[in-house]
């Protein structure tokens, strides 16, 4: 073969060291090294099974290639220009512009979260200062709360064009992931009084997500709210619902969680057990939530940082999202009266995580003639405020899905958490809303009135 290749090609210019090699180490040149950058990254082989699940995947930067660019920044030398040019696009292109939502530790054959290595490096990047503040917020959620309500409420009298050109401003001046860019899609402001609800009798404790305390219902959306309709259809099926009057400034603590803020997460998340534990009754009582981050916030995200005593009293709890209660509780008792010709469903990747996408769909089914669940659908890439940190993130996570959702008309679009139907909606042109308040319709005794614009 030698003899033949040197006829052929004398100087050696074809497939060079590719097929023939006389080097006797040939076998052991160019194998790539695989260094240790962090824990929970080490273990991945780059086999790429994350990478269709995330939201970023036409964006940016993929799980795989999250941690890929870890090991290479490993391997050059400290100082030299590929160095620093991996540091200068890591932030934006790996850290900022991952939605947090850890769907790809669900597709990983070894688990790795590399949404929490992300949220790790969001903590690191941190100063004691902003830790300190990100915990007096959390203690003083109830302002927070407040002030946010009318924030919203204010901004539906100044226009949104005018807010736009003012958070650009200041997202200029300051920093593009620490200001919120307005959105024309954000939703008015939720009314500041809770439906009155009786604990005597009660089935289960109601507990409202606080982005469904500070956000209304989408624009031009005539009924009841979110709360109203939970409270009416849980009344309806015979199985009522207690709303606390002290749920105002508690919190799931995925805000927190999700910005990488340890100390607010860990005051919030012990706040949020302790205020369950005794609204349940030690536990006796399911606490439902009604968006599906809250139910997976509350019911696992908070464990690592409750203390040892709240830890025992979380095991006691059942939490429950409003989904489930739902299908489980609801829909063996209630009658439905009116369907929607058509409805398209976007399940969340919280609902994902908690595997209750089986119950949006029965739901659906009972409110709907035809229930459509997109083929692309995945993570909006809304995640809270990150949709209005880096809006471009929502539009590349949602384009797939949008595409196929835009391609025919439906009357109902449906999902099950107000900053996810916000992402939709942004993505699609078309307003989501909870599949409750559709649940609440079809089953509402009397004549229909026109609700959807």
């Amino acid at each position: 073969m030698w003899r033949t290749k040197q006829v052929i090609d004398p100087d050696g210019v074809l497939a060079p060291r590719i097929v023939l090699d006389r080097d006797p180490q040939a076998h052991l040149r160019g194998l790539k090294t695989i260094p240790k950058v962090e824990p929970i990254a080490d273990p991945c082989i780059e086999c790429g099974f994350c990478e269709p699940t995330c939201p970023s995947r036409d964006l940016t930067a993929t799980p795989r290639q999250r941690i890929v660019l870890l090991r290479e920044l490993t391997r050059q030398p400290h100082g030299s220009a590929v160095e620093s040019g991996l540091l200068y696009a890591y932030g934006h292109d790996a850290v900022d512009t991952c939605a947090g939502d850890s769907t790809c530790a669900l597709d990983c054959p070894v688990g790795i979260d590399t949404g929490a290595l992300m949220r790790e490096f969001r903590h690191r990047r941190h100063s004691p200062r902003e830790e300190r503040v990100a915990a007096l917020a959390a203690r003083n959620f109830k302002a927070v709360e407040a002030s946010a309500r009318l924030a919203v409420a204010a901004a539906d009298k100044i226009g949104d064009r005018l807010l736009e050109r003012v958070t650009g401003l200041a997202r200029r001046a300051v920093r593009p992931d620490l200001v919120p860019q307005w959105l024309p899609q954000i939703p008015g402001a939720a009314t500041a009084t809770l439906p009155r609800t009786e604990r005597v009798g009660a089935s289960a404790v109601y507990y409202p997500a606080c982005v469904n305390r500070i956000f209304g219902e989408p624009e031009g959306f005539r009924g009841p709210s979110l709360l109203q309709a939970l409270v009416a259809v849980s009344e309806r099926a015979g199985r009522p619902v207690w709303i606390p009057d002290d749920v105002s400034g508690t919190c799931c603590a995925t805000i927190w969680h999700s910005k990488g803020y340890v100390e607010g997460n860990a005051v919030m998340a012990n706040r949020i057990v302790e205020a369950a534990w005794g609204w349940t009754a030690g536990g006796r009582l399911p606490l439902v939530a009604d968006a599906s981050s809250c139910t997976l916030g509350i019911g696992h995200e908070v464990v690592p940082y409750l203390t040892d005593d709240n830890r025992e009293l979380h095991r006691e709890l059942k939490v429950v999202d409003s989904v489930v209660w739902a299908a489980e509780e609801l829909l063996p008792r209630l009658t439905i009266l009116r369907t929607a010709r058509s409805a398209v469903l976007h399940p969340t990747c919280s609902m994902r995580h908690l595997g209750d996408e089986a119950e949006l769909l029965a739901v659906a089914s009972a409110c709907a003639e035809e229930v459509v669940v997109p083929d692309d659908a995945g993570c909006c890439g809304f995640a809270g405020d990150r949709g209005m940190l880096h809006p471009e993130l929502t539009a590349s996570a949602t384009a797939r899905e949008a595409a196929e959702v835009c391609s025919r008309p439906y009357e109902a679009h449906l999902s099950a958490n107000r900053m996810c139907e916000v992402g939709l909606e942004r993505g699609t042109g078309r307003r989501y809303y909870s599949v409750i308040l559709e649940l609440e319709r079809a089953t509402r005794p009397g004549p229909e009135y026109l609700r959807r614009s």
